[in-house]
């Protein structure tokens, strides 16, 4: 049907009558929308404050201390709340205002929960003080705990008895350790732990039961975050002897004490811990094995020592 002279006109005119609106319409919303995010950038610079902070200036690994070589103290134009803040502002004699570019004010024994790369603000959010050492802690070492490849100085670990029918238990929990150099160089096999009296006492009772099991393996694995990541409940049960040296040993402390025997005296806990472990040891090279095993430990920590001492004498 033929179309009506007038009547396309119209239709035009309407067509762009609404495209006139709409493309008016599109550049109101769009001056509203610069106007408001030049109200919000103004607001934010007006909200900030000039603070004296600390921010990272060479990588800081998660769960190591920050050292003050790490930071460095600048005036920072922001609006985090000076609460959480670690303040480096320096002041003269004459009264003049700075920041403490070398760190040395940086608050010492605090501990990154994350990895912080140069250019972060260091809050209060993302450090955490370390507890303080307990009377009964010893620096040991252990050469019979299997290491990943990847691993050094400052990792946290925990340390698990894996048996040969795949039970896997976690023995300690949330440990730095330190890997021992002689002369420089790193060593392949021993690693030193801090370690607390019931401590001490568990991991003695999980290399013995390690040694006496064939195929058992005491292996260390390492936190990813160890500054966020909580510590894993420790699952080992020790030996009921061991359990007794506790019991009557004056530097376990009653915390540590009790919740050891707290897994030992449930029924169903102990069922699934000591049982399977109990099946493991009891072989017919249990004796020898553990023999052999104590053997190789003694005479790694001797070969460990000479290179110490030879490296000593130059």
């Amino acid at each position: 049907m033929a179309v009506n002279p007038m009547q396309r006109k119209a239709n035009n005119s309407f067509l762009l009558g609404v495209l006139i609106t709409l493309l008016i319409t599109g550049a109101i919303i769009a001056f509203l929308i610069v106007q408001i995010s030049k109200m919000n950038r103004e607001k934010e610079e007006i909200d900030a404050q000039t603070q004296y902070a600390y921010i990272v200036a060479a990588e800081i690994k998660s769960g190591t201390e920050i050292q003050p070589s790490q930071v460095r103290g600048v005036e920072i134009k922001t609006n985090v709340a000076s609460s959480v803040l670690y303040s480096s502002k320096v002041t003269d004699a004459e009264g003049n205002v700075t920041a403490d570019l070398t760190g040395n004010r940086f608050p010492t024994g605090l501990k990154a929960k994350v990895n912080m790369h140069p250019g972060t603000i260091i809050t209060s959010d993302i450090t955490y003080e370390d507890e303080l050492v307990a009377n009964d802690v010893r620096t040991q070492e252990y050469n019979i705990i299997t290491l990943i490849s990847q691993m050094g100085t400052g990792d946290y670990i925990d340390v698990r008895l894996r048996l040969p029918t795949g039970q896997n238990y976690i023995v300690l929990s949330h440990k730095e350790i330190t890997i021992p150099e002689i002369n420089g160089v790193a060593s392949t096999n021993c690693i030193w732990l801090d370690l607390n009296e019931a401590e001490i006492l568990s991991m003695s009772s999980a290399i013995v039961e390690a040694y006496k099991s064939e195929g058992a393996m005491l292996y260390a694995t390492k936190y990813v975050e160890p500054g966020m990541q909580e510590a894993a409940s420790e699952t080992y049960i020790p030996t009921p002897a061991v359990l007794q040296l506790m019991d009557k040993d004056p530097n376990v402390v009653n915390e540590a004490k009790n919740a050891i025997f707290t897994r030992y005296n449930d029924p169903d806990t102990r069922k699934v811990v000591r049982d399977p472990i109990n099946s493991a040891i009891k072989n017919d090279n249990a004796d020898d094995n553990l023999i052999s095993g104590v053997e190789q430990e003694i005479q790694g920590l001797q070969e460990e020592r000479e290179e110490y001492l030879d490296s000593l004498g130059g």
